[in-house]
């Protein structure tokens, strides 16, 4: 895989958490900055297979915030402070699937919730570009549970891919953090996140006043595409390759037993995340809820992979075990349209 650039020795198994979750430490940041990837069967299973949507998706992602609750609780202060300083912000419409504040409830983490929705004005399905991010603007937003005063904790998970939402949502919560007379201690992010998008958010972070940063990637921290949208573990970057023609490899950072575990179910270039909202049955907007949109994800799956699997087929690194994983996905997403049309 050293065509890929995968970067296999940043990190360090620091203890198994959960129900079987390794949790690894990535080397390399700022001290101000402690990087953690959750490495476990539900996180492999969702970032491998877009065929996973709705309930089975759903039921997945529980099962990996909780154990990623637990090592949140073992390498961040967050067990330290009181219920109103600790601030949970929900990014819709697509975050709260990954149900991070679901798992901390669960285990009696109380906190404060504030909910704002950065939207693109123009679809932006694999396009987070310069030009797509001048049309992201606030549809909804909720700062009302801020308190005043206080030194305040965040968690925010969400897909940070480009991280552009990232900012913009930060950026508004310490717009209101600050008129209610409060300072930004510390962040968590959770979720899929690219090396580009972590050092986005770590700047806007800063930037803002937070003091020390967390972050707890799934799987690995992820390589970022052309487009600014897919966030493959590893592969060709299909976007660069219908922009001018030529293969362009991308590697994100792993540890070598999980890119061992993911080898020969995850389909090289393939956006791990995915459509993260469109997996999801139904998705709450800020005034209600509407359906995520499992068919448009399902049918884009199989266009990417079917691209990817074209302009990969007669690379010298291409196995037999490549070409096995796609038939199968294939096979299984075409399967679960027929649930949904």
């Amino acid at each position: 895989m050293e065509v890929f650039r995968i970067e296999v020795d940043r990190t360090e198994e620091i203890g198994v958490y959960g129900q079987g979750s390794r949790i690894f430490r990535v080397k390399g940041f700022p001290s101000d900055c402690e990087v953690f990837i959750v490495d476990s069967s539900a996180g492999k299973e969702i970032a491998c297979h877009p065929s996973i949507v709705g309930d089975q998706l759903s039921q997945l992602c529980l099962k990996l915030a909780s154990d990623a609750v637990q090592a949140i609780l073992e390498f961040t202060p967050l067990k330290e402070y009181a219920r109103d300083s600790i601030i949970f912000e929900h990014v819709l419409r697509a975050a709260p699937g990954y149900r991070l504040h679901e798992a901390l409830k669960e285990v009696g983490v109380g906190f404060r919730e504030v909910w704002v929705r950065p939207r693109y004005v123009t679809p932006s399905y694999r396009d987070h570009d310069e030009e797509a991010v001048k049309n992201l603007v606030i549809v909804y937003e909720d700062f009302s549970k801020l308190p005043e005063d206080e030194d305040l904790t965040v968690i925010k998970p969400d897909t940070e891919a480009s991280g552009r939402t990232g900012e913009i949502a930060l950026r508004r919560l310490a717009k209101f953090a600050e008129e209610k007379g409060c300072r930004l201690r510390e962040l968590t992010i959770y979720g899929f996140i690219s090396q580009p998008g972590l050092k986005a958010i770590y700047e806007v972070a800063k930037e803002v006043g937070f003091k020390k940063i967390y972050a707890f990637a799934i799987g690995n921290l992820t390589a970022l595409c052309y487009n600014m949208y897919d966030m493959p573990l590893y592969g060709p970057d299909e976007s660069y390759y219908a922009e001018y023609g030529e293969i362009k490899t991308l590697g994100g950072v792993v540890d070598y037993t999980t890119l061992e575990r993911y080898a020969t179910e995850f389909i090289p270039g393939a956006d791990q995340p995915g459509d993260w909202s469109a997996r999801q049955v139904k998705v709450f907007t800020g005034t209600g809820y509407e359906p995520g949109g499992i068919p448009k994800h399902l049918k884009n799956s199989i266009e990417l992979i079917e691209k990817l699997w074209k302009i990969s087929k007669d690379m010298d690194w291409f196995m037999d075990f490549h070409e096995l994983a796609i038939k199968r996905e294939l096979e299984a997403l075409r399967n679960e349209l027929k649930k949904w049309v």
